[in-house]
């Protein structure tokens, strides 16, 4: 059935600062290939990640106007054909960007399963990836909001955290009541919490049905909803893009979806997701990944990173 089909939301607006000089605002890291291993960029290989599951409609994209045409080139490559390509005339973190792709999404009359992506982040496992999301896909459908908790396995300071109800099981693959979200802690405060079984790292991975999000918006952010709703109205089509009419769009606030929706319902649940993920957000991060003993490493990443920068 229609209603059963999973959309997959990727989102594209991060500018990856913290991998200056390398990813910048103008070309940022989910438009590079970071891995010695791969030649895809990330948002490529986060597409590939998908093929293995079933039952999924063509993905919808949301991007800033200056970089629709390195998306465009890039979903050329690998063969991939967007529903849509949505252009943000100005960053406003999530919420609005989720705002947007649940409108469309019901635009035709269905009521598919958003699956809320970053397109900067890795995962090496995809039979585990794919575990957990057949496992939130079967929450998701009952009406609730699902987010991922990433199985910590030290004690990160650059994460937010999501504290369960209950201690995690690793493998279950069982959804879990969430008791709250934490901001980003400090080193001694991480420390505590990887240390409890209840806490996870907050990977910023979504699954939900599209009204029961569209709902949610309207109780918790109404001027939100609405502004957007305004902005599409008087959006337009432009060749394989849809450009959200700007004046309309700049009085939206810039809100991530945790703050505005997640911690304020109370039909929000948990999946576990240990495969492997990284959002490579610093530095540290890809030397660390790339220090690990592989079967296909291909050559030293300082080179790698040094030639592509001359490339650059």
């Amino acid at each position: 059935m229609k209603r059963d089909l999973l959309l997959p939301l990727i989102l594209c607006g991060g500018t990856g600062s913290r991998l200056w000089p390398l990813s910048r605002e103008s070309y940022p890291k989910q438009y590079l290939s970071l891995i010695s291993d791969t030649s895809k960029t990330l948002m490529q290989q986060t597409l590939e990640r998908l093929s293995g599951i079933e039952n999924q409609e063509n993905p919808i994209f949301i991007c800033n106007e200056e970089h629709r045409f390195i998306v465009a080139e890039q979903l050329r490559t690998i063969n991939v054909k967007p529903q849509k390509i949505i252009l943000e005339p100005f960053a406003r973190n999530t919420a609005p960007a989720i705002t947007i792709a649940a409108l469309k999404a019901m635009e035709n009359g269905s009521d598919p399963i958003l699956f809320v992506l970053a397109s900067d982040h890795l995962i090496k496992n995809n039979q585990q990836f794919i575990k957990s999301i057949s496992a939130a896909k079967d929450c998701a459908a009952k009406g609730n909001l699902v987010t991922f908790g990433i199985i910590p396995t030290s004690p990160e300071v650059g994460y937010g955290y999501i504290e369960s109800v209950e201690p995690l099981e690793i493998d279950s693959f069982i959804a879990s009541p969430i008791s709250k979200f934490i901001e980003k802690p400090n080193f001694d405060k991480a420390k505590q919490l990887v240390s409890d079984p209840r806490f996870t790292w907050n990977s910023g991975m979504f699954l939900f049905k599209s009204s029961v999000m569209l709902s949610a918006l309207q109780r918790c952010v109404p001027k939100t909803l609405a502004a957007i709703q305004q902005a599409m109205q008087n959006g337009l089509r432009d060749l394989d893009f849809w450009r959200l009419e700007p004046a309309a769009f700049a009085t939206v606030e810039s809100t991530p979806i945790d703050k505005a929706v997640m911690e304020k319902v109370d039909n929000l649940a948990m999946v576990t997701l240990d495969a492997g993920w990284s959002d490579l957000g610093a530095w540290d991060a890809i030397f660390e990944l790339e220090s690990q003993p592989r079967d296909h490493q291909k050559g030293c990443v300082l080179l790698n990173l040094l030639l592509l920068l001359h490339r650059l």
